[in-house]
């Protein structure tokens, strides 16, 4: 009777091992069948985090599955090592569309590949008319060049030629013109035409719109250094006293007062004009200076009514100094001197210039008949010398 007993408890000992084991190896079954658990219990328990780190597969076998901090240590401890690479996970509809890609672009590569091969050897993005094109503008560009270039040397080399007989004709008149000046009974229609003839030389050059006005700058505009001096002329000749009378003082119609000489000096874009009066009796000679500023326009061919260019020169007198040394400025713009000059050649050597006629412009050439308008200025190399010969400096 007790070895009943004995086996019995045995027994019920053995049921409840068996039970408890089950219960706890084998959770994923009980989830995966929906199957409930052994104990009444169950239902009012909390659910423990056992099952968030076991999954099953397809094939129904348990599989483990790392935390967040295994996978940050995971992660930690491969980037310290360097040695092993993580693997990227890509979603298979992902990976389905890129394979899906790569086929159409191998596809249409094969495609352009077979016909660039079939239809000519030469590919599509060569862009050979392009490039003939380029080629073609760069040749006529270096062709267009290249005339352009042989012709200046042409102008050039006939300006340079043209300029050496032109020189040679002015130097020729300019010794005429002296020896003319030099006698007594001076011819003035022989002089004016002389003059007119070398107003004509210079303007038959090829770029006759372009000698005078920036000739003239030049000179007006010249800053001489240390060891240079100003451009100086000396009135030559001049046609009439209303002339002198134009540019000057008229302070020479003074009686018993005499013109001897009219200097002009240039630079700065100032006019300086000298005038050296001589007064009769014991008397010392007067130097008048006249200040002003010079603006030069060009004179349209409605105006000079011939083919030649011709520059107006405005001279605005702002100060005057007298025999004395006294300085007298406008101050007033009112007091301001404007005297109009025009101005048909110029150059280093000679500078001819006319009083303008007025509003109504030229009726006739202002370089014939008698020459009343004309002012006729030569170079003066030593100006401080002839001064100091006529007691003036």
């Amino acid at each position: 009777m007790s070895n009943c007993l004995t086996t019995i408890l045995l027994l019920a000992v053995a049921v409840t091992t068996s039970t408890t084991t089950h219960a706890f190896t084998a959770p994923s079954l009980q989830e995966k069948y929906f199957l409930r658990p052994a104990t009444a219990l169950f239902g009012g328990k909390r659910r423990g985090r056992l099952t968030n780190n076991v999954a099953v597969d397809e094939d129904g076998n348990v599989a483990r599955i790392m935390t967040k901090k295994q996978k940050q240590t995971l992660g930690n401890s491969k980037m310290k090592r360097g040695s092993e690479k993580a693997t990227v996970a890509i979603s298979p509809l992902l990976a389905e569309w890129a394979k899906e890609d790569s086929s159409t672009e191998s596809s249409a590569s094969n495609n352009n590949n077979s016909a660039s091969t079939s239809s000519s050897p030469v590919s599509a993005t060569v862009f050979v008319p392009f490039d003939n094109d380029d080629d073609e503008d760069a040749i006529s560009s270096s062709s267009n060049k290249k005339r352009k270039t042989n012709k200046k040397e042409q102008q050039r080399s006939q300006r340079a030629a043209l300029s050496a007989a032109q020189s040679q004709q002015l130097d020729s008149l300019l010794d005429q013109i002296d020896d003319l000046l030099q006698t007594t009974n001076l011819d003035r229609v022989e002089l004016v035409s002389y003059i007119s003839s070398l107003v004509q030389i210079g303007s038959s050059s090829l770029n006759n719109d372009q000698v005078l006005l920036p000739t003239l700058k030049s000179i007006i505009s010249t800053r001489p250094k240390k060891d240079e001096k100003r451009p100086s002329y000396r009135l030559a000749w001049v046609g009439s006293d209303a002339a002198i009378c134009h540019i000057g003082t008229s302070l020479h119609k003074v009686p018993l007062a005499r013109l001897q000489e009219v200097f002009l000096s240039l630079g700065y874009n100032r006019w300086e004009l000298y005038e050296v009066i001589r007064i009769l009796g014991p008397f010392p000679t007067v130097r008048n200076t006249l200040n002003g500023d010079v603006k030069l326009t060009k004179l349209t061919p409605t105006t000079t009514q011939k083919n030649r260019e011709g520059v107006r020169m405005q001279i605005a007198y702002t100060s005057m100094v007298d025999g004395t040394g006294k300085e007298i400025l406008a101050g007033k713009a009112d007091n301001i001197k404007y005297v109009d000059l025009d101005v048909w050649f110029a150059n280093e050597k000679v500078i001819v210039a006319t009083i303008p006629p007025g509003e109504e412009g030229y009726e006739q050439d202002p370089l014939k008949g008698d020459g009343s308008n004309v002012l006729f200025f030569v170079v003066e190399e030593n100006l401080d010398e002839q001064l100091e010969k006529l007691r003036a400096a």
